[in-house]
């Protein structure tokens, strides 16, 4: 019975962690000056995986060294907190009762029993850090699904976060790093509606991007995996060419993607059934991810961009061919789509620079890079049209009423017709064809 080593359910644990160096230089080096991170990423791109990884005691002994003692750390799920009636005064008594064990509350027993007699009070949380920080220590809050305090239904929301912004700037007792999928400037603007005027509330946090690997780093965690495996399988060229055609380079898919090949090879599958049961295994695992990604966390224009990428794969006559001979200046401007391709890119979903023959936008190649998702979209999106007698029917079925003209459409339905029957039944004959192209 052999154990899959590829972690795709829940957040990676810190031991199995690798990757984001860069990152882990950058939120420590601002920890030490007293200095607020927001961790910015998409879905499923390893931002809860990054805050665990700050949250073990031996990684803050590895990297803040004989300074470590000088650092409380404290992990809250901000997805989770009560959404009525939640006072700063709750939020804050989390804070402490996950702290109450450390050596800086026991020091500070008398101090903390006045702040807590006083409700945590701002005056009093403000003295609290102010003493913390004369001491030469800090409390690091490590909050996870950040963002989601924009959206909390209590009217106390914008004293909590005033709160924060002023005791993690102004008493240098208090530090946040914060991983959220909403950019600082977007939690910004979402701030105005709560409160228009003044400062904004995260003006202080500086963002830290993460972004798909680059092909190094997605080998490095394909290999580390293995290894964890005790070598009991090992993956040939051809096995790492088909992990980054279906999955790009984007962290979850990978490891989604490195799980179903791992179990088609522990089956005993070899040569191409290896590839058409992992395709199949892959599909129906990474669905609720592609559903969810596109009707949750992608705009109009950034859901037409990748339909016509994903099209773009197909021609009437000779099947795949990346898009080499595909018209795709007959379904509209694509100069509209620059920002949303971008944004496409940092999901791990396209990717730019690709080899000749992908689509050439503005002196620009752009393909498809996890190509698992083209046949979710053909079944999922595109395959109605086929049999749809009222295509504006099903243009608002498929919530894309009002993004593409009559002649857009009426061109988007014979696209979709000539895609033969069937064609999706099997997705691994699609993505055989990526890897084996080299594409």
């Amino acid at each position: 019975m052999l154990r899959n080593p590829f972690l795709y359910g829940s957040p990676v644990p810190p031991e199995n962690f690798c990757n984001r160096q860069s990152e882990l230089q950058v939120v420590f080096s601002r920890l030490m000056n007293c200095e607020a991170t927001a961790i910015v990423g998409e879905p499923n791109i390893g931002k809860t995986s990054l805050l665990n990884y700050f949250a073990d005691t031996r990684v803050q002994a590895e990297r803040l060294g004989k300074h470590v003692d000088q650092y409380t750390f404290v992990e809250i799920d901000c997805g989770i907190l009560p959404a009525n009636d939640f006072k700063p005064m709750d939020f804050w008594q989390i804070v402490f009762e996950r702290a109450q064990e450390s050596q800086l509350l026991r020091d500070l027993a008398s101090h903390y029993d006045l702040l807590r007699q006083n409700q945590y009070s701002s005056s009093e949380l403000d003295k609290f850090f102010r003493l913390v920080a004369g001491r030469d220590n800090r409390i690091i809050l490590l909050l996870d699904e950040f963002d989601e305090l924009l959206n909390h239904l209590s009217a106390n929301r914008s004293e909590l976060l005033s709160m924060l912004r002023s005791l993690a700037t102004r008493t240098k007792g208090l530090t946040l790093v914060a991983a959220s999928r909403l950019s600082v400037a977007e939690m910004n603007r979402e701030s105005r509606k709560i409160k228009p005027h003044g400062s904004p509330f995260f003006g202080f946090m500086i963002p830290t991007f993460l972004l798909p690997f680059d092909d190094d780093n997605a080998k490095q965690l394909v290999q580390d995996a293995l290894k964890r495996a005790g070598d009991a399988i090992k993956f040939l060229a051809d096995d790492y060419a088909f992990l980054f055609s279906i999955a790009g380079r984007q962290p979850f898919l990978l490891q989604v993607a490195g799980a179903s090949l791992f179990d088609a090879m522990a089956e005993g599958k070899t040569d191409d059934a290896r590839f058409a049961a992992a395709t199949e295994l892959f599909q129906r695992r990474a669905d609720a991810h592609f559903d969810d990604l596109w009707h949750h966390h992608l705009a109009p224009n950034a859901q037409r961009a990748l339909l016509l990428l994903a099209l773009a794969e197909f021609t009437e006559n000779t099947g795949y061919i990346g898009g080499r001979s595909f018209n795709l200046l007959a379904l509209g401007n694509l100069e509209w789509f620059e920002a949303d391709l971008r944004h496409l890119r940092d999901l791990g979903i396209v990717e730019s620079d690709a080899a000749p023959g992908a689509v050439c936008w503005h002196n620009e190649n752009w393909r498809i890079a996890a190509g698992g998702i083209v046949p979710w979209l053909i079944n999922n999106v595109v395959a109605r049209t086929r049999d749809a007698k009222d295509f504006g029917e099903w243009l608002r079925d498929k919530e894309f009423h009002g993004m593409f003209t009559s002649e857009e459409a009426a061109k988007l339905k014979e696209i979709a017709g000539s895609i033969p029957k069937g064609a999706m039944d099997t997705a691994a004959e699609f993505v055989r064809s990526l890897f084996k192209k080299g594409v």
